[in-house]
């Protein structure tokens, strides 16, 4: 049995939702136990995005139960390691123990990502360091207690944080999806990363063939690195979904959706690929092939221009086909 979880529609510009459709959303997943987890999304300057740690506050006060998380936390290797674990330990705190960190060093090119390295000034490449030195750091300093931490870019003696994390450590994922296309050194380097200093793996945009060859590889260099993880190591795929009971009121919802939020065009067949939609049949099969490949856990994006009356939906028709 998987764990699902929804992504709140957290990205600005028309159209986006305001701040009460938003912790709405997030009340009606708390509110139905078929939901696992919640999660925000993350960026500075390079995505428009609210804060992840000011919405993940604002999650935690209006809900109860559900877990919450940051997927995925782009920006942790900009951060300064104190702020963030103080920040971190607050939303344990205030949350009762519900958080989980992704993390991941983001994309390397493109304007906006160009332009907050530039007035962070540093590399891409230093980004991705601070970022690995930040997760080694956040996991000791949550397992409680008084820490030192001779850092690289960050160094500390004898540090006991107020309030201390509830969970001892907090859990820490790491994304990673390198392209279909990437040379076998690069997916190598990208999962070994994952098997270094993740507790789970958070991937995207997978084809079943794609995502069952990189946990077979991710298997292999976990147990290679001999890293021990308490527990099971969540696999978990962020996936595109639209159901409902008209196969093509669903595709032409998520058609629509997509073409809003981003600049390159796609067809049915190429969306359909690496998503779910349809009749909840048919994202259930494409859901059970993932499951089949290796996948433990899921993150919906809710790809339709009526994101509330889509969770609805997907509450009614399909997680019933998935429990």
């Amino acid at each position: 049995m998987a764990d699902i979880g929804v992504a709140l529609p957290t990205r600005l510009g028309a159209p986006a939702l305001t701040p009460d459709e938003l912790l709405r959303i997030a009340e009606t997943a708390d509110a139905l136990p078929e939901w696992d987890h919640l999660w925000v999304t993350d960026s500075v300057i390079s995505l428009p995005f609210y804060d992840s740690v000011v919405l993940l506050a604002a999650c935690a006060a209006r809900t109860r139960r559900i877990r919450l998380g940051v997927a995925c936390q782009a920006s942790l290797g900009l951060r300064q390691p104190l702020v963030v674990a103080q920040q971190w330990a607050n939303l344990d705190v205030l949350s009762g123990g519900r958080m989980t960190l992704v993390a991941c060093p983001g994309e390397s090119s493109g304007p906006s990502r160009e332009k907050e390295l530039r007035a962070f000034g540093m590399s891409h490449a230093e980004k991705v360091a601070r970022m690995e030195e930040n997760v080694d750091w956040l996991r000791a300093v949550s397992r409680g207690g008084p820490v030192s931490f001779p850092g690289t870019y960050f160094a500390v003696e004898d540090l006991e944080l107020v309030p201390a994390f509830v969970q001892q450590p907090l859990p820490i994922w790491m994304a990673g999806n390198p392209p279909v296309t990437a040379p076998a050194s690069r997916t190598r380097r990208v999962l070994d990363r994952v098997a270094r200093l993740g507790d789970g793996w958070l991937t995207y945009a997978v084809t079943p063939s794609v995502l069952r060859a990189r946990v077979e590889e991710l298997s292999v260099l976990r147990e290679a690195g001999g890293r021990q993880v308490d527990g099971p190591f969540p696999v978990c795929v962020f996936l595109n979904v639209n159901v409902h009971p008209v196969e093509a009121t669903a595709v032409a919802d998520a058609l629509a959706a997509w073409s809003q939020q981003s600049t390159r065009n796609v067809s049915a067949d190429q969306l359909r690929e690496v998503s779910a939609i349809g009749s909840p049949q048919q994202a259930a099969d494409t859901i059970g092939q993932l499951i089949e490949a290796g996948a433990t856990a899921f993150i919906f994006e809710l790809l339709s221009e009526r994101r509330h009356e889509q969770l609805e939906l997907i509450t009614e028709h399909l997680l019933p086909l998935l429990r």
